[in-house]
């Protein structure tokens, strides 16, 4: 029974201590049945005019929308931004599109199922609908799934193809609510960033920064006899505020500590646009960013203890980002000084694990 019909019980009470001011039997008799009746329903009267609550925001971004996808290559770099047209005949840019290399590893964001796979307008295109009622489109891809099969978030769904409208190699990502007439959404969001901060080369240093113990000094380094980008699944473990990714199973069950925290500080869990990184991605890595990537099998990411961040604290100043510089060493993680503002090679989306 809700409140509002055990308010009118209680009218009902009264009205019977009140007999003698209602002037007649057959007052008390109309507002027994007008309780009653209203006890019954147990909905206010004006419920029913109400409004319906709105599930999207102004642009066809559903309210519940994810912040924490697996990105569709690592180490994602949005080279061109969204930038839909104001009407839906003009041009414009539709989605983003990502640096990528022909036959890179395509991976699903989310769970999800296979849309579509086959070519649109000559490109070569894989479309999936996800988990939370999104479509997401990639072009130039392939897939070997068939149309309805199933994956789970950081699978392998396909490869990064041939064609596509960049003038140098790159993934085209566009997305929109199925429940939507095709509103095209920012797809960047779905991943924590909608920009991307690239350091020049002339910023590069010499050499990679090494691993220490201090909270400015690198947290990632070797552990349990293994390699480099070659440590069994079985090793590590998966993280339960960024499905897809994987870390040691101590820094994955800190930083889930810490991703708790962040969420109730800003309303959403740390997205992690890249975990760790095993030696073929690293390989993909050095094809597409060159000097800008470690040596396969040195990078920080290939001990799982390392991660990139987005949710805003991939932006220095933000205050996403000074939160982590004051509550992150609390769980284990740190901001290594190296990748701080006045370090040789400032990243502020990079966090290690300090062992």
């Amino acid at each position: 029974m809700t409140h509002f019909a055990l308010d009118r019980l209680r009218l009902l009470f009264r009205l019977r201590a009140r007999r003698s001011s209602l002037g007649s039997p057959q007052s008390l008799l109309l507002a027994a049945i007008i309780a009653t009746a209203l006890v019954l329903t147990g909905t206010p009267p004006t419920a029913s005019a109400a409004a319906p609550t709105s599930t999207m925001q102004q642009g066809g971004m559903p309210r519940s929308a994810p912040t924490n996808w697996v990105t569709p290559v690592p180490a994602m770099e949005i080279i061109e931004a969204f930038d839909p047209p104001d009407k839906p005949w003009l041009t414009g840019h539709r989605g983003i599109d990502v640096l990528a290399v022909v036959g890179e590893l395509l991976r699903a964001p989310t769970g999800g199922t296979i849309r579509f796979a086959g070519t649109v307008a000559g490109t070569a295109t894989v479309s999936i609908l996800t988990e939370s009622g999104h479509v997401l489109t990639f072009q130039p891809a392939a897939t070997s799934l068939e149309k309805g099969q199933g994956f789970a978030a950081g699978e392998k769904i396909g490869t990064v193809g041939n064609g596509g409208h960049c003038r140098r190699s790159c993934l085209h990502i566009g997305a929109w609510p199925a429940a939507s007439d095709k509103r095209y959404v920012d797809p960047g969001k779905f991943f924590g960033q909608e920009k991307s901060a690239l350091l020049p080369l002339s910023r590069k240093p010499a050499k990679e920064p090494r691993g220490g113990g201090d909270s400015t000094a690198s947290g990632a380094g070797a552990w349990g006899g293994h390699r480099n980008g070659r440590i069994p699944a079985s090793a590590m473990c998966a993280l339960e505020s960024a499905p897809g990714q994987m870390l040691r199973c101590d820094a994955q069950a800190a930083f889930d500590r810490l991703s708790t925290a962040f969420e109730a500080r800003f309303g959403a869990p740390i997205s992690v646009t890249d975990a760790y990184r095993d030696y073929a991605t690293q390989v993909i890595l050095k094809r597409r960013k060159g000097r800008m990537a470690a040596t396969p099998g040195t990078s920080n990411h290939g001990w799982a203890l390392a991660v990139d961040l987005g949710s805003g604290i991939n932006s220095f100043g933000t205050a996403q980002h000074q939160w982590m510089r004051a509550n992150a060493p609390r769980f284990g993680w740190i901001h290594p000084g190296w990748a701080r503002q006045t370090g040789s090679l400032p990243e502020p989306w990079h966090w290690e694990f300090r062992k």
